[in-house]
């Protein structure tokens, strides 16, 4: 059930102001470089046969219906130029990882749920400025849960998913498992979805969520953003480790636990690649000291089965 609406103060206006003047440069970096051409919904699909006339190209031959009659017909296709996206962002508690206020936004640049703020911000406009509809889900995040955009064009929708974004806290349980259900559930077939999450719940728990883009044919690009960090254990003096998403704290000796807790995260990486891999996903690990262009980059010209 959605929230109510927000309402817009001098911060967030700055912060979407921020926020679009950054994604602005971004993508016209981006445009102006090898990967200006690329476009998400450059997807073809079958029309229909045609009989084959001699001096059509013999590569749009359909060898097995000839086989099956010896009929020579040539595969006709239609081109979508238009692929509705979804941008499903996860700012659960643990988003807000090293934040020293729960009640503030969370810095755009410098913190976990900046980057995924600003990541998705860069995807809307990147694919904003492509033509195609963008559509946005935020799972959890302070007095937003659940909020949704279906996917539309135009710069007022655009400035709209700004908004959003911009205003959303990190906090509370992400639920990925019905929260990403539903999400796929009423997606269009054929679309594009770009998932920013730190997985950060056991991973047998909302993995089998992406079965329902995949009853939908939809291409998943499932962002794992983490903070280096986090997956690591560089401390030199025991410490007390809690979830901002609840449970009992763990008191930790870094000496003796660092190499376990290494095996853990390997681990704990590997069951989370292959799950997205299983279900037709592409896997793209994001660190948060990683460039957003070297992430868009990799997310729009990546193999369809990323890390297979």
């Amino acid at each position: 059930m959605g929230a109510e609406a927000p309402v817009w103060d001098a911060e967030v206006l700055a912060r979407v102001r921020h926020l679009h003047m950054r994604a602005r440069h971004l993508t016209d970096a981006l445009l102006t470089g090898p990967h200006r051409s690329r476009r998400v919904g450059q997807a073809i699909e079958f029309a229909d046969y045609q009989e084959y006339v001699p001096g059509m190209d013999l590569r749009g031959l359909d060898w097995r219906v000839w086989g099956r009659s010896d009929r020579l017909v040539v595969r006709r296709y239609e081109a979508e130029t238009e692929l509705p996206c979804t941008l499903v962002v996860d700012l659960s508690g643990d988003l807000g990882t090293g934040e020293t206020s729960r009640t503030a936004y969370p810095p755009l640049e410098g913190s976990k749920a900046g980057y995924a703020i600003m990541l998705a911000g860069t995807l809307a406009y990147w694919l904003h400025r492509h033509g195609e509809p963008v559509g946005l889900e935020i799972v959890a995040g302070e007095g937003m849960q659940h909020r949704s955009l279906p996917p539309r064009g135009g710069r007022s929708h655009l400035q709209s998913l700004f908004l959003q974004l911009a205003s959303a806290r990190p906090s509370g349980r992400a639920d990925l498992l019905p929260a990403l259900s539903r999400v796929g559930g009423r997606l269009k077939r054929r679309s594009w979805v770009g998932l920013i999450t730190d997985g950060m719940e056991e991973p047998s728990r909302w993995l089998p969520a992406l079965a329902a883009f995949a009853r939908r044919g939809a291409d998943v690009r499932l962002f794992h953003l983490h903070d280096a960090a986090e997956w690591a254990l560089d401390f030199r003096s025991p410490a007390l480790f809690f979830s901002p998403e609840g449970g009992d704290a763990l008191a930790v000796d870094p000496g003796g636990a660092q190499e376990a807790f290494e095996e853990v995260v390997r681990e704990y990486v590997e069951e989370v690649r292959r799950g997205v891999v299983r279900w037709g996903a592409t896997y793209l690990p994001v660190s948060t000291d990683e460039p957003l262009e070297a992430v868009i980059v990799r997310a729009i010209t990546g193999p369809r089965l990323e890390g297979r």
